[in-house]
């Protein structure tokens, strides 16, 4: 166990020095997230907002790490020497930065209760939040690989996240993933949950085909 511990240790080590300061983004977001909850006063029409800031400022940013440790693969040259590593390692990396988004999101919702009591907190909401953190760690990933380019990948989460935070979902005609208001469990919602399962298992398909063909030459 000493030794997992460790090695969970070396591999985050790693990853910040090839990241540098966007590795700390994340973990930037989490500590603004939390103060916004814990420290802006808001009455109780307005109380949701730090619902809407749990879903539109942390967890975005589920596969912010992922993007730029897949992202060496479509550097000059060295897709035939990294894929057969990272193919490797995938799903350990895949398994440690979502355990720790959850985590985040675990931490989030328990402020967010110990503040304004337990019942402000649907479990609808968790369940929501769970899909939207794997939702965006898959779709991170599957961006990536599609368009070969982390700046580009990056830019399309930020602008579907940005447009859809910002007109609360009412403006572009493509599926709307966050909730804006209290849930209940209706026709409407069930289709959200199950079109984010669906997308889910999508990206993760299109994430890992594309890797497993990554050691082919670049056309």
């Amino acid at each position: 166990m000493k030794a997992y511990i460790e090695w969970m240790r070396t591999a985050f080590v790693f990853d910040r020095k090839t990241m540098g300061g966007a590795f700390f983004i994340p973990p930037a977001m989490f500590i603004l997230s939390l103060l916004l909850i814990l420290f802006v006063p808001r009455k109780s029409p307005s109380i949701y907002d730090n619902v809407i800031i749990i879903q539109g400022l942390f967890i975005p940013f589920s596969g912010w790490c992922l993007i730029y440790r897949f992202g060496e693969l479509y550097e000059d040259g060295a897709q035939e020497t990294l894929v057969p590593y990272y193919r490797q390692w995938v799903w350990i990396d895949i398994v440690r930065y979502s355990f720790i988004h959850l985590l985040g999101v675990v931490v989030l919702s328990g402020a967010f209760m110990w503040k304004y009591g337990v019942s402000s907190l649907s479990f609808l909401n968790l369940i929501h939040f769970i899909l939207l953190t794997f939702f965006y760690l898959f779709f991170s990933t599957a961006s990536l690989v599609l368009t070969k380019n982390t700046n580009i990948a990056l830019t399309v989460i930020f602008i579907y996240t940005v447009l859809e935070v910002a007109t609360l979902g009412t403006f572009m005609p493509w599926p709307h993933i966050f909730l804006f208001e209290p849930p209940v469990w209706e026709p409407m919602l069930i289709n959200k949950f199950i079109m984010l399962t669906l997308s889910i298992f999508l990206a993760a398909f299109i994430t890992i085909v594309w890797i497993s063909k990554g050691d082919r030459k670049p056309q």
